[in-house]
């Protein structure tokens, strides 16, 4: 049985070898210099819409991230001044304990009282203090904010969580629980310095609002840093999870280079051999007679 080829045929099988092995290394080497396995949705339908799907997640991951940044700012500056004010309210009641000595002379009362009233004056700046931002570190009220999927924690600490009732959300810090418990210090000494008598069921009320204060302070302080606890777990669980996505992401829709680099050599040597053959076939005498 005899088969017969014509000229016709070797030559578009020859032209046909060629485009194919052009499409080929171009494709490749598209993927090589963009770094992409796919251009559009037509490459792969479902690779394409599972890496935007992945780079949405990472766009979620990034504002949960800049919550996170932006509670846990909040909560340090928070967390400063309680601790400052915390320190100086223990001050206050040493000097307290040290008014209760009966041997204190009017002059001894007044020192106390000269004391006692800077550090009350100091605890009030901190009480309305601003961040950097001008924005008050205490404000009325706080937002709920999301630092992980299916997680809030409050913004900041409150005025009144911190300093009690009054005060309208610092407002008027003069009117708070803390500022009244220390204002009421201050006038005990001052009226000591100025001769009163020792009353002990004043005493024992300021001693016990100084207490409350404290308290009432140190709650705050515990309640913000169990939220910045809190910020640091998601912030170490979506750093995890956003390593995790970018590989997903990476795996997906990124060129692997050595297989594209690979691919890309071997249909360029196809291409070559196609073209080599392809002008040796055109100097034949087949194709001369043509």
């Amino acid at each position: 049985m005899t088969i017969r080829i014509s000229s016709n045929q070797v030559l578009d099988a020859g032209i046909d070898s060629m485009n194919n092995s052009l499409i080929d290394a171009t494709a490749w080497q598209k993927r090589i210099s963009s770094g992409k396995n796919y251009s559009k949705a037509s490459d792969n339908i479902y690779a394409v819409s599972r890496g935007v799907e992945l780079n949405f997640d990472l766009s979620r991951l990034k504002m949960f991230k800049s919550n996170q940044n932006m509670v846990t700012s909040l909560h340090d500056n928070a967390q400063t001044q309680m601790d400052s004010i915390l320190n100086q309210l223990t001050t206050l009641k040493q000097l307290f304990v040290q008014a209760q000595n009966t041997a204190l002379s009017p002059a001894n009362y007044n020192a106390l009282k000269i004391q006692a009233e800077v550090t009350r004056d100091t605890i009030l700046s901190q009480m309305v203090a601003k961040d950097a931002s001008g924005h008050t570190i205490f404000p009325s009220t706080v937002n709920k904010v999301q630092i992980e999927p299916n997680v809030e924690v409050e913004s900041g600490i409150t005025f009144e969580m911190a300093f009690g009732v009054g005060g309208w959300g610092g407002l008027e810090p003069r009117s708070s629980e803390l500022y009244s418990s220390l204002d009421s210090f201050v006038n005990y000494l001052d009226a000591r310095a100025n001769g009163a008598q020792a009353i002990s069921e004043e005493a024992a009320t300021i001693s016990a609002n100084l207490n409350a204060s404290f308290d009432h302070l140190m709650a705050a302080q515990q309640t913000s840093g169990a939220i910045s606890s809190q910020v640091d777990k998601s912030n170490s669980a979506m750093n995890t999870l956003g390593t995790q996505l970018t590989a997903a992401t990476s795996a997906i829709l990124d060129t692997d280079m050595a297989e594209a680099t690979a691919a890309y050599t071997r249909s360029q040597t196809l291409l070559n051999a196609a073209q080599a053959m392809f002008a040796r076939l055109q100097q034949s005498n087949l194709f001369s007679k043509l």
